[in-house]
């Protein structure tokens, strides 16, 4: 499989996602916005690819792919880098064990806020 020039973002969906339980502080625009700015997004959570897929869509956001949180090494060769959002210490180990970045929701939240007003 070709590794795509993109970056990606990969969202766990409880305490990062404005649509979890409890929901995060990232919501649609700023998952739109993240799409804008070239990079691919899709869901990385604790849910079956089913239900988070029909979260997404549920959200009208079309994600470029789901995987399940603990499967998250399986798609580690399909972009140039991938970033894995999410709230909970599990998190940072699955990713950090994936050799994936780690952002917490709110560092994202403040990353993203200046990537837009760079444009602007």
């Amino acid at each position: 499989m070709k590794i795509s020039a993109k970056k990606a973002f990969a969202f766990d969906r409880d305490g990062t996602l404005i649509w979890g339980n409890p929901p995060g502080p990232i919501d649609k625009i700023h998952l739109l916005e993240l799409r804008k700015l070239g990079y691919s997004i899709g869901g990385s959570g604790g849910q079956l690819a089913e239900e988070q897929y029909r979260n997404w869509k549920d959200q009208e956001i079309e994600p470029d792919f789901i995987v399940y949180k603990p499967d998250l090494k399986t798609i580690k060769n399909r972009y140039k880098s991938i970033t894995h959002i999410g709230d909970d210490i599990s998190d940072k180990k699955i990713a950090k064990d994936a050799g994936l970045n780690y952002m917490l929701p709110e560092e994202f939240v403040i990353w993203i806020r200046k990537e837009i007003a760079k444009r602007h």
